[in-house]
């Protein structure tokens, strides 16, 4: 009822600012009581809010639509998906529990199947509260969830694309960001010319908020325009340059490139009488500095006392050039590279912006090559970020591989990816959170039923803890893991027969 809005908002803003007048009030009540506005404004508030109040706590006659006509659903295409499916997904329902419900609606978007009319509903209102399973939710809801949507704006996510420019000039702050994402993970360029289309009229938040969607897919052909921005605002500009620095082929990077080619060089020289030849990397700490490199956000100034200004602009120049700069520049693979730099305690010093580099610019094998090789400094500050960069299957292998060393970061890193892990992971995993049991709860658990492969039910037992008073704690979860993992076991099963 837009007057009790009315009421609300003029609550909120304060009588002074905004009182309520008697023709604020809906014609049903003033036909019937006689009301006037006062000079007390307050008086007048809470004398017109009872009156409201009143008339909505006495309901209202629905619509008399006889001429209405509700049209049917359309046959669905997709087939239902088979009893055993839908009795799981009634108990994950039942239970809300959402690791559970991504892996069903996977599976049956991967099966071509569609969901129970009964159960579209409950998944329709799920749809409304997480974004990121409505993509999958109006998959499975087939012809049935379209034919509610039309009846219910809330579940109507289901607008024709020509319809996007209307969203984008209109729709909430959240509707623009969901609308941009989902354009820049299918049509970068497309996602592009929206963008540039209202950016002189958006907010700088708006903007810091798109420039961050926009990384995604970021490639030459959005240089032209970014570098074309001039903004006043400091937020947005770091933004901008941010972008434009992940780059390769930008101002920016190309002229980093161009300092590092002049300060770092190979250099064989004669070892052991002669008889050898001895490669260093030699780099130049005396070399000259333009001052458009400190515009471009490269800090003059060393904070640690035992880093010179000159390394530190260094180091900072390293981290912001694609790792693949150094193949082409020295004509060595990734692991004589870190190798050579490893060599000597000066150059050494430069090996950890060897793996930010390898970590912003997304460099496999060199991301692989530096937990491979990388010294203990490396394996120190950089070991879980770079795993982290790496694909799935290489993940989980040197996740094994370091899991004693890093068990908690590791683990941390791990649940932020759908993945199942490899048996032998799922094993070492369980084998230190059993033993942490304040730690590792029934929740943790729960969210990581998605990770957990389902042949671990039959180990649950052999990860009791030996400490008595752990015993009773990694029963509870490891009967609530064995529910979870039934369950997900049963999704499996149900989508294969």
């Amino acid at each position: 009822m837009k007057a009790w809005e009315t009421i609300v908002n003029n609550a909120m803003l304060g009588t002074t600012k905004l009182p309520l007048r008697a023709a604020d009030l809906p014609e049903a009540i003033t036909e019937q009581v006689e009301v006037s506005d006062t000079p007390d404004a307050e008086e007048d508030f809470l004398r017109f809010g009872s009156l409201v109040y009143q008339y909505r706590q006495s309901g209202c006659v629905p619509l008399n639509l006889r001429s209405a006509v509700l049209s049917a659903a359309e046959a669905e295409v997709k087939p239902y998906c088979h009893a055993g499916a839908t009795a799981v997904l009634r108990t994950i329902l039942s239970e809300e529990h959402s690791a559970l419900l991504k892996i069903w609606l996977a599976q049956c978007e991967l099966t071509h199947k569609c969901a129970e009319p009964e159960c579209v509903p409950a998944l329709l209102d799920i749809s409304v509260a997480k974004k990121e399973l409505r993509s999958m939710i109006l998959s499975v809801c087939g012809k049935r969830g379209e034919w509610l949507g039309r009846l219910n704006p809330q579940w109507n996510f289901s607008a024709p694309e020509a319809d996007a420019q209307t969203v984008w000039q209109t729709g909430r702050a959240e509707e623009r960001k969901d609308l941009l994402k989902s354009l820049r993970s299918q049509q970068p360029t497309a996602a592009l010319e929206l963008l540039q289309s209202s950016w002189d009229t958006e907010g700088a938040n708006e903007k810091v908020s798109f420039l961050e969607i926009l990384s995604t897919g970021l490639s030459e052909s959005d240089l032209v325009w970014l570098e074309s921005l001039k903004e006043k605002g400091t937020k947005v500009n770091n933004a901008i340059q941010d972008l434009i620095k992940r780059i390769p082929a930008s101002q920016p990077v190309q002229s980093y490139m161009a300092l590092l080619k002049e300060a770092v060089t190979m250099k064989t020289s004669k070892a052991l009488l002669g008889m050898l030849a001895k490669t260093t990397v030699e780099v130049n700490e005396k070399i000259t500095f333009p001052d458009p490199i400190f515009k471009s956000g490269i800090e003059k100034l060393s904070s640690d006392k035992n880093v010179s200004d000159t390394q530190y602009i260094l180091i900072q120049l390293i981290a912001s050039v694609p790792p693949s700069f150094w193949n082409d520049h020295l004509k060595e693979t990734p692991e004589a590279i870190i190798k050579l730099f490893q060599k000597e305690k000066k150059t050494a010093l430069y090996v950890p912006a060897l793996a930010l580099a390898a970590i912003k610019f997304r460099d496999i094998a060199w991301a692989q090559a530096l937990v491979d090789h990388g010294d203990e400094e490396i394996l120190e500050s950089a070991l879980v970020s770079l795993i982290g960069s790496l694909p799935a299957k290489e993940r989980d292998r040197y996740a094994l591989r370091f899991i004693k060393k890093r068990p908690q970061e590791l683990i941390n890193m791990l649940t932020d990816f759908d993945d199942e892990w490899s048996h032998e992971l799922a094993k070492a995993v369980l084998a230190f959170t059993s033993q942490e049991v304040y730690a590792y709860n029934k929740p943790f658990y729960r969210a990581v039923v998605k990770n957990i492969p389902v042949e671990m039910l039959k180990e649950l037992e052999s990860f009791m803890p030996s400490e008595e008073q752990k015993k009773a704690y990694w029963r509870n979860q490891s009967h609530e893991l064995s529910g979870v993992l039934t369950l997900k076991q049963q999704i499996l099963q149900s989508f294969s027969s």
